[in-house]
């Protein structure tokens, strides 16, 4: 499956890859909510997982533009945060999160994540 994935964090970018690519996934790694924006528009993902830091745009806006113009049921999205706040792991599912996961994290617990995510889009994609 191709994966996006967008964070300004090199370490986390390349340990997200990393383990994504030995579970066969194809992963592309953008920086800027600009750039997930462009590559959304270029590319056809399976998911996107997007970090709530990104230098040019708040988590709201970011996930809002991916949500006006991407369905769930297209692209599911997960978020990775090394903030706690409760506040914020609500605003990511009211802006149209999928699903939350907090860094660091067990890169098991990400497989389940990705698994579930990626299995609910395939039942809906065989369903049309």
């Amino acid at each position: 499956m191709q994966i996006l994935l967008v964070t300004e964090e090199e370490l986390l970018a390349e340990l997200i890859a990393f383990r994504l690519e030995l579970l066969g996934h194809s992963v592309e790694t953008r920086t800027t909510a600009e750039q997930m924006l462009r590559a959304l528009q270029d590319t056809t993902y399976s998911l996107l997982i997007v970090d709530t830091r990104l230098p040019d745009s708040n988590t709201r806006d970011s996930l809002t533009k991916v949500r006006s113009r991407w369905s769930k049921e297209n692209l599911p999205i997960l978020v990775i945060s090394m903030d706690q706040s409760l506040e914020l792991v609500e605003l990511a599912f009211r802006c149209g999160a999928d699903d939350y996961l907090l860094a660091p994290f067990d890169p098991q617990a990400m497989q389940t994540k990705l698994d579930k995510l990626l299995s609910g889009r395939t039942l809906v994609a065989s369903q049309n």
